[in-house]
């Protein structure tokens, strides 16, 4: 009894503080500014250190409270934001830039009347914390092109090393062991924003943890994180930042984020008209037929079927063409509804090259193995021989409920029914579960997907081979062609260069692509101009207006 009280006061305690901030936190204007705009998130951000963090819903917080020296627009291209200018040499190993003048860090402890300048050494170490073994950044391969990077993540150098120098407060110069043609769409991203270290050794540990311990450079900054996971009603809430270089062109007030426990729950109180905002991979056929919704989508993920190296069956590569081959794409066409299209590739339609679609330049339909049901027979036949096969009943297909379109897989469950005499099944769990299985273990089958981390072909073929552990997939003449493409001056060059890398990973076997899947971003129509990046997670509200 004692522990449900606690809840129940705990929930009226936050309602209370949540009502009370929100009433004097900001005041509309006629065209639209001063709102303050909900967002719905599907989970706590646990984290919002910009270095380490992978949560998902630490994305759309993060982008619109910290920058770095360039920034993503609405259509995904790198632009300037805290770098005033740059020089670049002519070899492309040295990069230069001066910083803006006005750029200053703000939090809620923090004085305004006597800002904190951001600096060059702030970036300097930044990109040392990435590398640093000792901090274990998810994304120290993703800068592993600058000198001596290479040398400090394997623990061989030390991170002042590290080809990143502050030459003055202002100016910060950086030096790459190799060209990179997708520098400024890397330092774009939300790891390469900057992190004072003075403030971060105050935090003791608790860098990125609460309003307390996090600074803003950014339009927005973080002044309320309420969280208790046995409680409603749990919030983040930032307030325009004054001392942002480009505060004028900030339309909102304030941004509230309400965190639920689930996809579900996040869904349902966007349906309960709780919040403006939801970003969702979940198909929104009743919002695209509302004059109340405006929807924006982006087909960025890829979804196909991987296999359990460790099952007794499926580690066989015969099987595994078997089942390849059996795949009738063609047929699966009127069965798919408007979130997917079948998939023969492993790069999505979002990925653009050349102002295009990468799927136009290079046509996906070759890469993947031809249906062919006697081709396919043959095969199953030559593992069942191998296999001593007699029965299929321990293989079935783990799927997230947040897949909620079926239909196609069970069409390709029983065309390998109709071709081999075996049916595979279909198991549905929760992502939780899901999560959990996969990563101990517990499938033999798994529908499976990724998305690359920005808009790019390379960063693509990047995120499918970070999961070379669950994957097992190995392939030296694939890694030669991602160390070639990672150089690549000439983009067009590099169409061809990707369909070949994209043809070696699939002829593994160790991936079947099956649907490219959509990203949604759902708001209601009285608001304007609100954008999102559907690779990063990022929701961009610097712009957006309400409109009563």
């Amino acid at each position: 009894m004692k522990h449900y009280l606690q809840k129940i006061f705990s929930g009226f305690l936050t309602l209370a503080v949540l009502l009370a901030y929100v009433g004097c936190s900001y005041h509309q204007e006629d065209d639209g500014t001063g709102y303050l705009f909900t967002c719905e998130l599907s989970g706590n951000p646990a984290c919002l250190d910009p270095q380490y963090t992978e949560n998902f819903n630490a994305f759309p917080v993060m982008t619109n409270m910290m920058e770095g020296l360039f920034r993503l627009d609405s259509e995904g291209n790198a632009i300037l934001a805290e770098a005033e200018d740059y020089i670049v040499s002519d070899d492309g190993l040295q990069y230069r830039f001066t910083l803006k003048d006005n750029c200053y860090w703000y939090g809620v402890d923090m004085d305004s009347e006597n800002p904190l300048p951001v600096t060059a050494e702030d970036y300097v170490f930044a990109f040392q914390r990435l590398v640093d073994p000792a901090m274990r950044s998810p994304y120290s391969e993703k800068v592993s092109f600058l000198k001596n990077a290479d040398k400090i993540i394997a623990g061989k150098a030390d991170a002042q090393s590290l080809g990143v120098f502050a030459l003055n407060d202002k100016t910060i110069e950086f030096e790459l062991e190799k060209p990179n043609p997708e520098f400024f769409q890397i330092l774009a991203q939300s790891y390469a924003v900057p992190c004072n270290e003075q403030f971060f050794r105050s935090s003791k540990g608790r860098y990125g943890l609460d309003e307390k311990t996090i600074l803003s450079n950014g339009a927005f900054y973080l002044t309320k994180w309420n969280y208790d996971q046995y409680s409603n009603g749990n919030f983040i809430t930032l307030k325009k930042n004054k001392l942002y270089y480009d505060a004028d062109s900030v339309s909102p007030s304030s941004l509230q984020f309400n965190i639920s426990h689930s996809k579900t729950e996040a869904e349902q109180n966007f349906a309960n008209g709780n919040s403006d905002v939801i970003l969702t991979d979940i198909y929104p056929k009743d919002y695209f037929n509302s004059t109340k919704y405006t929807v924006k989508e982006s087909r960025n993920i890829t979804l196909g079927l991987i296999f359990n190296p460790k099952h007794n069956l499926l580690k066989n590569d015969k099987l595994r063409q078997a089942l390849a081959c059996s795949i009738n794409r063609t047929a699966l066409n009127p069965i798919v509804s408007e979130d997917i299209e079948p998939a023969c590739g492993l790069i999505a339609p979002a990925v653009t090259m050349l102002g295009r679609s990468y799927r136009e330049l290079y046509a996906d339909e070759p890469l993947a193995m031809p249906y062919d049901p006697v081709t396919a027979s043959k095969l199953f036949d030559r593992a069942s021989a191998e296999l001593g096969l007699n029965s299929m009943n321990s293989v079935q297909i783990m799927v997230s409920s947040n897949i909620r379109d079926t239909d196609a897989l069970l069409a390709i469950c029983q065309e390998w029914q109709n071709i081999f005499g075996y049916y595979i099944g279909i198991e549905t769990v929760s992502p939780d579960e899901y999560q959990r299985r996969l990563s101990e273990g517990e499938y033999s089958i798994a529908l499976w997907g990724f998305t690359p981390d920005r808009n790019s072909c390379y960063a693509s073929l990047e995120e499918f081979a970070s999961n070379s552990d669950l994957l097992e997939f190995q392939s030296n003449y694939f890694s030669t062609l991602l160390d070639t493409l990672s150089t690549a001056n000439k983009v067009a060059d590099s169409v061809n260069l990707y369909g070949t890398a994209e043809q070696t990973a699939i002829n593994t076997h160790v991936f079947i692509p099956l649907f490219y899947k959509n990203s949604y971003l759902i708001y209601t129509s009285v608001n304007t101009n609100i954008d999102f990046n559907p690779f990063s997670g990022a929701i961009l509200f610097r712009n957006a207006r309400h409109f009563s």
